[in-house]
Parts: structure tokens; sequence; C-alpha cells
């Protein structure tokens, strides 16, 4: 359990992998808890043109489970599973959700599961990662952010 009271959030984490030899997409999920997740963002506009900049934040605590992608990516298959990365493109929905992504079947693809988890109660797909698990930190995570 987390010490901060507003790291109350579960989310679980779809890591995509494309299989080298025979492109083949797989994804694998994760279910974490005790995680910071917020929107934020606001609409700026320049020369009279709206730009809408929401944003959505999770911070994942430090695991033992965690894998740099670059590691991760040479595990074998079966034991991709075990471990989870982050990482631009993967996907995380906010709460424990048991969804299986099969990207060669129509209503189980990552965009189906996208539209089902939009609104409520979020979703996102990863467009930048940060590895705050340094030594000095109060709260070693891992820092996500995406639409």
């Amino acid at each position: 359990m987390s010490k901060f009271p507003w790291w109350d959030s579960t989310l679980t984490i779809y890591n995509r992998y494309e299989d080298a030899q025979t492109h083949v997409i797989s994804w694998f999920a994760t279910v974490v808890s005790d995680c910071f997740w917020k929107a934020t963002g606001n609409e700026i506009s320049i020369n009279n043109i709206a730009l809408d900049t929401n944003t959505l934040l999770a911070r994942i605590p430090k695991r033992a489970d965690f894998m740099e992608r670059y590691l991760w990516v040479e595990l074998p298959n079966d034991s991709k599973a075990s471990y989870f990365t982050l990482g631009v493109g993967d996907i995380i929905i906010k709460g424990e959700v048991t969804d299986t992504i099969n990207e060669y079947v129509a209503g189980y693809r990552s965009s189906d599961l996208i539209e089902k988890y939009k609104s409520s109660p979020g979703c996102m797909i990863i467009d930048r990662y940060s590895n705050n698990t340094g030594t000095g930190r109060c709260q070693q995570h891992y820092l996500v952010m995406g639409k």
C-alpha cells in the first residue's frame, strides 16, 4: 500500500510486442495497484485555432516485476507475461480489466479496447515515459503520459 492516499488507483497495462520474425502482434496485460492517475489539460488558442492539450498522467510505484523495454523485448514470449514494461504505444486502462487484445479478430483489437474504455473509467495510449526510480526520491515511480 502506498504511503500517499492519492495513490489509490488500480491500472491495467497492455504491452504491445511485434515478433521480428513473424510480425505477429501480441499484447501482454499486467494489473498494478497503488498508482496515481490524473486527467490534466486545457485548451489553448493560437491564431484563433483551438488546440486541445488534454493529457492523462499516471505514476506507477517501483515494482520488482518491471523491466525496461529493451530488456523486455529480448525475453522469450512465454516469459514476457511475468514482467511488464512501459513504452510509447502501450495502453493503460484505469481499473482492473480482463479484456484480451487480438489484433486479428474484430471486436478484440486494441482500437476496440480503447473505444470501450475511453470515457469511463478512462484509458490512455502512452506517448511519454520516464523512469523516476533514482536514489533520493521520496516515492520511486514510473511516470507515463498520454491521451
